[in-house]
């Protein structure tokens, strides 16, 4: 499941031959790496290597940027317009992380709520309660995935009209091309994230929206229509349980299922909590880099 795609392939980045300090092949190597990890399937695993490759960049970006002759080249461009701009997306990112880290928070707290009613072998009524309260969230968390996609649709063309100029110099160029990437990683990782939470819809509509909001170049998305996330199979499951239920046939082969789902999914909701706070961390300090150059 977690092959690389035979049909799928990426243009990896080169940085100017005339600057090549150490940051600058180590920031280019962790860009195609991740760059590689966009044309896996989009399980949790590779989500989450993804965060923490994508965190990892972020210490070589800021390295690079932190770096006196890039700081130079970039406050002069403009007088530092550039790095406002980079300030708006930087800020824009924070946001979109620490929705996202909410969202999880939620997701992860309905299924430990399911997880305690199954635990505790409720009567039926009382976990049919439970999997309609599960499944209604479910519904609402697919409207805010529709919202946040918007959102982040919204940033990508933002940020890709500042990062499109010509600094004219090898350091301020450098930067420029290496937080394009960066920044084009960040919102596909982010894509991905919320494609994941988000189950197929029965109708083609919510599909489709979908669809709309995520670039075509988005791999992950392609790739997560041929197999069932953790979100999905649990969905699944719990949907089947509540058939059985209704129909007085409930089996408890049919709950150790629902258990064992629920506890996977939580793992992975946990990974992608611990990798988005770890994110949200170093995006800060990436912010902070920006400012110096201003203040400089």
């Amino acid at each position: 499941m977690g092959a690389p795609s035979s049909t799928n392939h990426f243009r990896s980045i080169s940085l100017p031959s005339r600057v090549t300090p150490p940051s600058c092949t180590k920031t280019a190597t962790k860009i195609n790496e991740l760059k590689a990890l966009e044309n896996l399937v989009g399980t949790s695993e590779t989500i989450q290597s993804r965060l923490i490759g994508l965190a990892e960049l972020y210490v070589s970006v800021n390295e690079l940027v932190g770096a006196p002759e890039t700081q130079q080249a970039l406050s002069r461009h403009q007088n530092g317009t550039l790095v406002e701009a980079a300030l708006e997306g930087s800020i824009g990112f924070l946001d979109s992380c620490s929705t996202l880290k909410d969202l999880i928070v939620l997701m992860k707290e309905n299924v430990q709520t399911l997880q305690s009613a199954l635990r505790r072998k409720c009567g039926d009524s009382t976990l049919a309660s439970q999997i309609e309260a599960y499944l209604c969230f479910r519904k609402k968390a697919k409207k805010a995935v529709t919202k946040s996609l918007a959102t982040l649709k919204h940033l990508e063309k933002k940020i890709d009209s500042y990062l499109f100029v010509e600094v004219g110099h090898d350091h301020g160029s450098l930067a420029t091309k290496v937080l394009k990437e960066a920044n084009a990683l960040t919102i596909s990782l982010f894509k991905s994230i919320l494609i994941f939470v988000s189950t197929k819809a029965k109708t083609g509509t919510r599909v489709q929206v979908i669809s709309k909001l995520v670039s075509t170049h988005t791999s992950t998305h392609k790739h997560n229509q041929m197999f069932q996330t953790e979100v999905e199979t649990v969905d699944s499951a719990l949907m089947l349980l509540h058939k059985n239920m209704r129909k007085g046939e409930t089996k408890d082969v049919d709950i150790q299922m629902t258990q064992k789902r629920l506890q996977i999914l939580n793992a992975s909701l946990e990974g992608f909590e611990d990798g988005l706070d770890f994110l949200s961390r170093i995006l800060i300090r990436s912010r902070a880099s920006l400012l110096d150059i201003l203040v400089c």
